[in-house]
């Protein structure tokens, strides 16, 4: 057996404890080093796992770009044959024949002359219809009045035959009231008659207007055709201006009615 070594005599017993203690704390350190040195071990193996899984993904990534640049440069390629393709198209059709495009205005124009004719026609009729509903509406105003005074004399004949008494007076009231009535019912269905033909005019004056405005717009030149003559703008002038004074009788006409409808409530 080795020779047991001994303490020397002078070692206290604190001393003795002290070695121990760092006894004890050099081989924690130990266990702490080694503890260390494995999650290092561990953590550079998972880091080299997740290095070559990523470097999978860029090289699948680096795949899928190249095959959308190729596809993004086809593309581009048939866009340009396209647009080469336009242009060639467009030259055809600017280096085509001056009397094709003469051969087109000229046709535009007797189209936009023919129909200037049939708005002049319109015109026209809407000007009579027009005449005839203020006369329509006169008439109206007219028996409105006559009406009226005739619904006052009924009412004082029917004041003086209540005052006088007796039984006839009572039948007499009924056939007042009920002819009253009935001429008032008559004069409300004239009047709604009168407003919705106002209306009706008013629709087609507005659609005539706008006809008219196209009509004009749409006697431009396709490209570039000669000056309008004078004779179409004053035509079309005019009949702009008879289409305002057509607007303007069917306002009288509104008017006429409203008066209409002021003599009824007045009955």
């Amino acid at each position: 057996m080795p020779p047991t070594k001994e303490l020397p005599a002078t070692m206290s017993n604190s001393s003795f404890r002290g070695y121990r203690t760092i006894s004890q704390h050099l081989n924690d350190l130990k266990k702490e080093n080694f503890s260390l040195k494995l999650r290092i071990y561990f953590l550079e193996e998972k880091i080299q796992q997740k290095f070559e899984e990523s470097s999978d993904d860029v090289h699948k990534r680096n795949i899928e770009l190249k095959v959308e640049v190729e596809s993004l440069k086809k593309e581009l390629e048939e866009k340009q044959q396209l647009l080469d393709k336009a242009l060639s198209t467009a030259e055809s059709l600017s280096n085509q024949n001056e009397a094709e495009l003469q051969r087109r205005l000229t046709e535009r124009q007797d189209e936009i002359s023919h129909m200037q004719d049939i708005l002049v026609t319109k015109v026209q009729l809407l000007q009579e219809e027009a005449e005839l509903a203020r006369d329509e509406a006169r008439r109206m105003a007219s028996l409105a009045d006559s009406e009226a005074q005739r619904c006052l004399a009924l009412e004082r004949q029917l004041v003086e035959s209540m005052e006088g008494g007796g039984g006839s007076g009572g039948v007499f009231t009924q056939q007042a009231v009920a002819e009253k009535d009935r001429m008032i019912e008559e004069l409300m269905q004239e009047k709604h008659s009168l407003r919705l033909r106002a209306e009706e005019l008013e629709v087609e004056v507005h659609s005539l207007s706008s006809s008219l405005m196209e009509t004009e717009q749409g006697a431009e030149p396709l490209m570039s055709p000669p000056p309008p003559q004078r004779h179409d703008e004053r035509r079309v002038r005019t009949q702009m201006q008879v289409a305002q004074c057509l607007s303007a009788q069917i306002m009288g006409v509104t008017a006429e009615s409203a008066h209409v409808h002021s003599a009824v409530l007045l009955i």
